[in-house]
């Protein structure tokens, strides 16, 4: 009798315990949540002036430290957990339910894609696929993480915007800061293993870099822009010519389409608001403007991007005397080497890919043949984010992991159409410019979807965009 009434209360402690314990978790939840949905948003915009300090910290523990998994790759993807928590706190029920599914149903794709591969691929790497799927689907729940953050910002704070802007322009102050910093010193990292010139800086991956200054050098501009005033504050384009050098530091094509696109850009724009909006401080922003896009194509000859496509048409057969005499003509470069130069080589390893793909089983050629395809012994990716995408998860992967994109450009453009005289402006078209440009350099060079550290600027580019169209919807 003793023994049953001592088991009887020992049960009845552990049910008082298991009570205790699934309280304080139950309230330890409800805080987390409450921090999330009140604080998430403040600390996603302060997340943008870390990205550089990241980036440097990540090439520090390559190149010195000789480690790949990095604290930058750490915290990126302890984020990313913390973007998942905040969006079960959205109180949109309608959206959040779509958001949530739509990543569970994404999230059980990449487990099937992953089974398959474990049983049909050989050799194969749990690793080195786990790390692709993390770094792909990174940018959609930042995506859906920054929407949110910005909607509820919007709400809040009126000068959201502004912030965003300014947080992001000091990023790209601190990346053309240690860009002019190397240059000075001599210590910046090539960027090319070859005899072609240029440099990037301290930081590990020159083409992320490239891309990352491509994206957001848009909303530097639109950041003079705003600012500059009179003579007195034409400084505030300072951060702009610290970019473009960086740009053309760099050496690649991205880089100097990037400056033409955006400063042609900015300059139509300026224009088409100083005489249709009467907005008459942009007329000292477009004098500044037009000078800078002159002296970039003046000095463009002389650029490491000039002498590197020059030593690409030499890799490619054209003739030596008619390079060193500026007298190339596009008729003297064969379509094959005019496709080389554009790509950079990368049609080889799409070539590749596509042999790879021929011979895969229908499970893969639907569920995708996995980081690098079927390789036997070294892993190459094509480098061109649409391509590695389609050939990593199959058809279906493909089309799921672009779905929200499709219906996102989809939504834009209506709400442009439907509200034209509001959205037409030169934020706008700014912002839009940096969508564009990292779309193109995704399908041309890569390095954005795959890319963690550039795939987080085109998932800010994307909400800022949709956030300023849903607010001119609710004027």
């Amino acid at each position: 009798m003793k023994k049953y009434v001592e088991n009887a209360i020992i049960i009845m402690l552990l049910l008082r315990l298991q009570t205790m314990l699934w309280r304080y978790f139950l309230n330890m939840v409800n805080k987390i949540s409450d921090l999330l949905k009140s604080r998430f948003d403040t600390f996603l915009l302060l997340f943008i002036l870390f990205q550089p300090l990241l980036d440097l910290f990540t090439s520090l523990s390559i190149f010195l430290l000789k480690q790949d998994l990095t604290l930058g790759i750490l915290i990126r993807f302890a984020i990313m957990l913390l973007g998942l928590l905040y969006l079960l706190t959205v109180d949109d029920k309608k959206t959040k339910l779509q958001v949530l599914s739509y990543l569970g149903i994404l999230f059980v794709f990449f487990a099937i894609s992953l089974a398959n591969n474990f049983l049909v691929k050989e050799p194969m790497s749990i690793f080195a696929e786990g790390k692709n799927i993390a770094k792909l689907v990174y940018m959609t729940i930042l995506l859906f993480s920054y929407y949110y953050a910005f909607r509820a910002l919007r709400k809040k704070a009126a000068n959201w915007d502004i912030k965003l802007q300014n947080y992001i322009t000091y990023s790209m102050i601190v990346i053309g800061a240690v860009m002019i910093i190397a240059s000075l010193t001599g210590t910046g990292i090539k960027s090319y293993e070859s005899i072609k010139k240029g440099h990037q800086g301290w930081f590990f991956a020159g083409n992320e870099l490239g891309a990352i200054m491509a994206i957001c050098l848009p909303v530097v501009v639109y950041y003079a822009l705003r600012n500059t005033k009179s003579w007195k504050t034409s400084y505030y384009w300072i951060p702009v010519v610290m970019i473009m050098f960086s740009l053309l530091a760099l050496g690649t094509k991205v880089g100097w389409g990037a400056i033409a696109i955006v400063l042609a850009v900015s300059l139509g724009m300026s224009i088409i608001e100083l005489f249709w909006k009467k907005q008459k401080h942009l007329k000292y922003s477009i004098v500044i403007n037009a000078v800078l896009l002159a002296i970039f194509f003046s000095i463009s000859q002389y650029t490491p991007v000039y002498f590197n496509t020059n030593v690409h048409l030499g890799w490619v057969g054209v003739d030596k005397e008619k390079i060193e005499e500026n007298e190339v003509a596009i008729d003297d470069i064969s379509e094959e080497g005019m496709t080389n130069i554009m790509l950079s080589g990368r049609e080889k390893f799409l070539a590749m890919h596509k042999e790879y793909y021929a011979e895969a089983p229908t499970s893969q050629k639907l569920l995708g043949m996995g980081y690098a395809g079927n390789y036997e012994e070294e892993a190459k990716v094509v480098e061109r984010d649409f391509h590695d995408l389609f050939y990593s998860f199959g058809s279906i992967g493909f089309v799921l992991f672009l779905l929200p994109y499709v219906v996102i450009a989809l939504w834009l453009l209506v709400t442009f159409l439907r509200h034209f005289l509001e959205l037409f402006n030169t934020k706008n078209i700014l912002i839009g410019s940096g969508v564009v440009l990292a779309l193109g350099i995704a399908y041309t060079a890569g390095h954005i979807f795959f890319a963690p550290a550039a795939s987080i600027y085109l998932a800010i580019m994307i909400a800022y965009l949709m956030n300023n169209f849903a607010e001119a919807r609710e004027i």
